[in-house]
């Protein structure tokens, strides 16, 4: 059954606030996405690619799985309390980086191009 970001924000607030969760200070939360981030990391710190030659075993891929939730769990939480519907950017954010990586172009030039322009500091 698929959830909408929403849907998941909703049922992550809800969980925090059914544990009394009040910890909402924005340095903590960022510090928690950092840790969890570097425990997803450490799944794929050594890999080269997923290859024929590494592949990931079905006890890994839940291993991993739950790491990319903590992740999610802490950034639907900071998105939340700092009042950024995610679903809203993105739908704002993606017709942008449609423009910056057009289809069929050489994305290391056009990443290079897009930085000396200095486009890369604000958003238009």
């Amino acid at each position: 059954m698929s959830k909408s970001i929403s849907e998941l924000t909703q049922i992550i607030v809800d969980f925090a606030e059914k544990r009394g969760w009040k910890n909402e200070n924005p340095s903590h939360l960022l510090n928690a996405i950092y840790i969890e981030l570097a425990e997803l990391g450490e799944h794929y710190q050594w890999k080269n690619d997923f290859s024929k030659y590494e592949t990931i075993s079905e006890d890994e891929k839940t291993e991993i799985g739950f790491e990319f939730v903590d992740v999610i769990f802490y950034l639907f939480r900071l998105a939340h309390n700092s009042e950024i519907n995610i679903e809203e950017y993105f739908d704002k954010k993606l017709p942008k980086l449609e423009e910056k990586y057009k289809v069929g172009t050489d994305y290391g030039k056009a990443h290079r191009e897009y930085r000396e322009s200095g486009k890369n500091k604000r958003y238009e």
